[in-house]
C-alpha cells in the first residue's frame, strides 16, 4: 500500500493568512504556552497547555486541518470537529484532544492531534534499513546496522565526526504494530492511501500530501 507524507495547506487563497493561529486569548505564561517547545515531554495531563484559547487571524480562514505557530506537523496537528470524525475510523499512532479557536471572538471546537515526534518508540530499529548519506554530493554509502534510536545517534554522530557532510538516513522503516496514520522517523507525519482518499472524498480542506 501507498503512503503519503501530510502537509498544510499554505496557499493565501485558500486559507488566508500561514499561519492561521498565532496568537492566544489570554496571557502567553497563564496559557502555559512554553509546553508547546517540550512537546514530546508531556507526561500527564498536568504538563499539557491550554487548548481553550486559540486566536484565528483576522485575515486567515478556517479550514479542517489549520496551521499554527504552536505546533508543526512533526509534533501534531489541529483539526477540525468534522476532521476529527473522518481520522478517528482509522489506526492512528497518536491521541486526540478536545481545543478551541476564536475566530473574530466566537469559538469553534476542534481537537489537537497530539503524536510522538518520528514515532520513535513504535519502530522496530532493527529490522528497519539506515544508510550513510552525503549531504553535499547526494551520495549515498554504506547500509549501516542500527538497534535503537540511542544507537542512530551514536552511529550518525560517528560519521558527522569522520566527515561533517555525511550523515545516516532511513532508507526503511517498519514498526512494531499496523498505523493507517503515524509520524514517520525523518520524514513527518504520514498515512496510506485510504486515509489520503477519505480525506479528499470529504472535502476536508487545509490538507496537501507529497
Amino acid at each position: 500500500m501507498k503512503y503519503f507524507e501530510i502537509c498544510q495547506e499554505t496557499d493565501s487563497k485558500i486559507i488566508g493568512r500561514y499561519p492561521q493561529v498565532k496568537e492566544l486569548k489570554i496571557d502567553f505564561h497563564k496559557a502555559r504556552a512554553s509546553q508547546w517547545g517540550i512537546i514530546s515531554q508531556w507526561k500527564t495531563d498536568d504538563d499539557i497547555p491550554d487548548l481553550n484559547n486559540f486566536v484565528l487571524h483576522y485575515n486567515s480562514r478556517l479550514s479542517d486541518c489549520v496551521s499554527s505557530s504552536f505546533v508543526i506537523t512533526t509534533s501534531g496537528l489541529f483539526v477540525s470537529e468534522k476532521g476529527h470524525q473522518v481520522l478517528e475510523s482509522f489506526k492512528i499512532n497518536g491521541s486526540f484532544y478536545p481545543m478551541t479557536i476564536f475566530r473574530r471572538g466566537i469559538p469553534h471546537p476542534y481537537r489537537f492531534l497530539w503524536y510522538e515526534s518520528g514515532g520513535k518508540s513504535k519502530i522496530d530499529w532493527e529490522n528497519s534499513d539506515f544508510i550513510a548519506f552525503n549531504s553535499i554530493e547526494k551520495q549515498y554509502g554504506e547500509t549501516i546496522k542500527v538497534v535503537s534510536f540511542e544507537d542512530f545517534k551514536i552511529q550518525n554522530r560517528k560519521l558527522f565526526e569522520a566527515n561533517d557532510n555525511w550523515s545516516l538516513t532511513r532508507k526503511s522503516l517498519k514498526f512494531t504494530e499496523y498505523f493507517d496514520i503515524t509520524p514517520a522517523f525523518g520524514i513527518g507525519l504520514i498515512c496510506n492511501e485510504n486515509v489520503k482518499k477519505a480525506i479528499e472524498e470529504h472535502h476536508l480542506t487545509g490538507f496537501m500530501f507529497k
